[in-house]
């Protein structure tokens, strides 16, 4: 199944839900709703607050386990079911989130909550905006999809992203969906760090 079957089951849910829960696209998904020539492996939906992914695992109930997953959190099929639809995980560096996974449409659907970021960096002013930081919930953007209006992270918050994670496939994919479909100069000078303005040519010439 496809990602975009897995985000329109999400998206009928939510909107008939009446909920008002602050939720964001990110990810690959989330370049590609925005014209990126990519191949998600996941949906990635990211939450303001903890009682969000209550709210939105409360939703997603009917895709849950019957049986509690025996799979490790650090497992990538370990899945949310009744008795634990969504958990709390810290690592050595501090970081931490709480998270629950579905498939739906056979597509993997991840709800996450970040509550501590262990330091990365995240500003407007030289060290880059990161995707899963505090600025993304007021940079909202809105796209079209199957009759939703699906707020994503802006494609500029994400090439900055990728080139911190030295993912040059979707970086040149990004780069070319802005150079493509037109950006916004501003934010993008904003989203990247002092480094990644110098990363290449390409990006040199946006700015």
């Amino acid at each position: 199944m496809s990602w975009n079957q897995a985000l329109k089951a999400f998206c009928d849910l939510y909107t008939a839900s009446k909920l008002s829960t602050k939720w964001i696209v990110v990810g690959s998904v989330g370049s590609v709703l925005q014209h990126a020539s990519m191949s998600p492996n996941d949906l990635d939906i990211y939450v303001k607050d903890i009682e969000a992914v209550k709210q939105l695992a409360g939703l997603l109930a009917q895709y849950n386990l019957k049986k509690k997953s025996e799979r490790s959190y650090f497992d990538s099929d370990w899945h949310s079911s009744d008795e634990e639809p969504y958990f709390t995980q810290s690592f050595s560096s501090g970081f931490t989130w709480t998270k629950g996974k579905w498939k739906i449409q056979e597509f993997d659907v991840e709800v996450v909550h970040i509550s501590n970021s262990a330091g990365i960096p995240d500003s407007d002013s030289g060290e880059g905006i990161w995707e899963g930081g505090r600025y993304i919930w007021e940079l909202i953007k809105h796209v079209e999809f199957e009759n939703h209006l699906v707020p994503v992270v802006p494609l500029e918050i994400q090439l900055e992203s990728n080139i911190r994670r030295k993912r040059q496939d979707r970086a040149d994919a990004i780069l070319n969906a802005l150079m493509l479909h037109g950006y916004d100069k501003d934010l993008l000078a904003k989203a990247l760090s002092s480094t990644s303005k110098v990363s290449s040519e390409t990006v040199a010439a946006l700015l």
